[in-house]
């Protein structure tokens, strides 16, 4: 999926963009009515916090087509969908995930190498590999394996690349077996991607799946909506993944050419940048009131195209907005994200953590001068 195809940013008729306008309405709307502030307030309410932490460094417009496009364009249906996600991602402390990152992971699960991202398909779509055999039911208690998937989606967001807006997964059931059958852990996943990160998925890649599976996916498939059910695909040779996938972007374990997958923990530098950036308050309150300002003027433009207004300035102002959101979004990360293995691999490149951090390590060292 990317921003050309129909229903998506780029390719809207006029019917879509008057539903999405009705659907920025709605949802502003919604958030004044049942937290009894103004729309003006939103931006510094915690509702309005949640949802410009949740679009990130995507496009608003981009962020709220996927609530849009996965039910079928029923207002109503996205906005309750969306506010559900907020109260969700405050309710399992998805703010406090991504502050600690990696440091809030069991070290051992994320060195098992059971799952992990690795180059892109051919569609430049970010590829999530899953070992099932590498799982085993109840090694690790499952809150620790839930988190583990939040952060992998989380971060598949940051691997987005271009107009391309969603990811594949390739399930590797080589050597599976009964014991890595967990159906409890099966059925968050669907509901993750379904109900909290919609239209994510792009492609999903089944390989090895031995007879004893069937039964398994007998059961699974009632749990799947029929949209993400046509996007997975049962291949029977590894060789089949080579019309997807180049073998460059194919771990040596899959007949690919790439290195295969080793946990690169985080650096003595890496930590100590996560301690200099938590400890800096004056820091983060003046990026947290830049970004909420920025969300404030985007929402303000916003309302106004959604009312009518389609003249040629209003349009490029929200342009600007959009990339000022972005900007003052990027500011941010540093006081509320953490650099991850991928990071260290240089599979993302988010150089503001380095610039800020030089920025951050420069004024304390004023500061002792000054002293």
């Amino acid at each position: 999926m990317t921003h050309n195809d129909i229903g998506h940013v780029d390719n809207l008729d006029k019917t879509q963009i008057e539903t999405l306008k009705t659907c920025w309405i709605t949802l502003l709307e919604r958030i004044s009515k049942e937290s009894s502030i103004s729309i003006d307030e939103i931006t510094s309410s915690p509702e309005g916090d949640a949802l410009f932490r949740s679009i990130g460094y995507d496009n608003p417009d981009i962020f709220m087509l996927r609530w849009l496009r996965a039910r079928k364009w029923d207002v109503d249906g996205a906005v309750q969908q969306l506010i559900d996600t907020l109260n969700w991602r405050h309710e399992r402390g998805i703010d406090k995930l991504l502050a600690k990152g990696e440091n809030e992971l069991l070290i051992e699960e994320l060195m098992s190498g059971k799952a992990y991202f690795m180059g892109y398909d051919k569609m430049g779509r970010p590829i999530n590999y899953i070992h099932v055999k590498d799982h085993i039911k109840d090694q690790f208690p499952i809150e620790a394996t839930e988190k583990l998937g939040i952060l992998s989606v989380e971060t598949g967001r940051k691997l987005l690349n271009g107009s391309v807006e969603a990811g594949t997964v390739i399930l590797d059931m080589n050597g599976f077996g009964m014991n890595n059958m967990d159906y409890q852990l099966v059925k968050f996943f669907i509901n993750l991607l379904e109900s909290y990160y919609p239209e994510s998925l792009g492609l999903a890649l089944v390989i090895h799946p031995p007879l004893i599976f069937y039964s398994c996916w007998a059961i699974i498939k009632h749990w799947v909506d029929p949209v993400i059910q046509n996007k997975i695909h049962f291949l029977k040779h590894e060789e089949e993944l080579f019309e997807f996938i180049d073998p460059s972007n194919l771990p040596k374990r899959l007949h690919g050419t790439h290195p295969d997958y080793k946990y690169i923990p985080p650096t003595t530098e890496d930590n100590n940048m996560i301690a200099a950036f938590r400890a800096d308050k004056q820091g983060r309150k003046i990026v947290r009131a830049a970004h909420r300002k920025a969300a404030g003027h985007y929402l303000n433009v916003t309302l106004k195209w959604a009312h009518g207004d389609e003249s040629e300035t209003l349009l490029e102002e929200r342009k600007q907005a959009t990339k000022q959101l972005r900007d003052s979004f990027e500011e941010f990360v540093p006081y509320i994200h953490t650099r991850t293995h991928y990071h260290r691999m240089g599979l993302i490149n988010e150089p503001i953590f380095d610039v800020a951090y030089e920025k951050l390590r420069h004024r304390n060292e004023m500061k002792i001068v000054q002293f």
